[in-house]
């Protein structure tokens, strides 16, 4: 006698589970024992783990949303009133991969888009049969140019006629941009080069970039050189120090020979040394500090 097989569309309405308690020991998906291997995301030694149940809970809510989640599954006996998801975790459920491959957004999109009003789709029909022309491009209207700073079009008639050719202007700008931490211009700049951009902009503005950045010194910086002033004079004691202590007699020292033990120290420490060091104040700094010395002026020395 044959054997008469039954095909069932796992997205078709098939036989219901309505009523039945879940068995967790099994494919939480299709119930079923078979030959293949159930998988549990819990069990995963990755630390994305809960997401595993997460993402099926999703998924079956989706596709009970539209209306066309089989009949073999009944959310009902998912939930133990406290959520999907926390009742798949709870229960630590697990499936074949032959099922789960039946429930991904993939396959939720598609039966979304066939499940879509009548109205919606015909909108839709009619926006792909618009024929694309050169005669319908040429309709649109080119946008404005606007000014790649400010972001302001040209006065109406005129043009921005500055427009970015060099890399150096890039450099340049990128550098401003970095000193002021601009998020705005860094999130432009970010898009590529000046030049492939065809950046145009309006010449105040660029140099107004360019004298903000002069002007601005940053905290950080501002705490390092500070660091770096201590460093060098900390040293500079430390060398007045040791030639007095070795010394029988009072030790002589010229202001020139400190300045430029002292200058050259701060550039080797990374502080950007504008000209020489102001003498007279480190004459105060380091009378201030040794309250015995005395200073004697004889012409430009001291």
């Amino acid at each position: 006698m044959a054997k008469v097989n039954k095909v069932v569309d796992p997205l078709q309405p098939g036989t219901s589970t309505q009523g039945i308690e879940t068995d967790w020991s099994k494919c939480v998906l299709c119930q079923e024992d078979t030959s293949e291997v159930l998988h549990c995301p819990a069990e995963s030694t990755r630390a994305t783990q809960r997401a595993g149940h997460k993402t099926i809970a999703e998924l079956l809510a989706g596709f009970d949303r539209i209306c066309c989640l089989p009949t073999s599954i009944n959310l009902s006996r998912l939930d133990d009133e406290n959520g999907i998801e926390d009742t798949l975790q709870r229960h630590k459920a697990k499936w074949h991969d032959s099922s789960r491959l039946l429930y991904n957004r993939t396959k939720l999109q598609r039966a979304g888009k066939r499940k879509k009003p009548p109205e919606d789709a015909a909108a839709d029909s009619a926006d792909s049969s618009k024929k694309f022309t050169r005669r319908s491009a040429g309709k649109k209207s080119a946008p404005a140019e606007t000014c790649f700073f400010c972001d302001k079009p040209a006065p109406d008639g005129e043009s921005l006629t500055r427009k970015a050719s060099t890399f150096g202007l890039d450099i340049n700008v990128r550098k401003a941009a970095m000193k002021l931490q601009d998020k705005s211009l860094l999130a432009k700049l970010s898009a590529g080069y000046l030049i492939a951009q065809e950046a145009r902009y309006h010449m105040p503005c660029l140099l107004s970039l360019y004298n903000r950045a002069r002007e601005t010194k940053t905290y950080e910086e501002s705490r390092v050189d500070k660091m770096n002033h201590g460093l060098a004079f900390a040293e500079l004691v430390s060398y007045i120090e040791d030639t007095r202590m070795d010394s029988l007699v009072a030790p002589i020292f010229k202001l020139s020979d400190l300045v430029d033990l002292y200058t050259p120290r701060l550039e080797q420490l990374g502080t950007d040394v504008a000209g020489r060091v102001h003498s007279t104040d480190l004459k105060k700094r380091v009378l201030a500090y040794f309250p015995d010395m005395e200073a004697h002026k004889q012409g430009p020395e001291m």
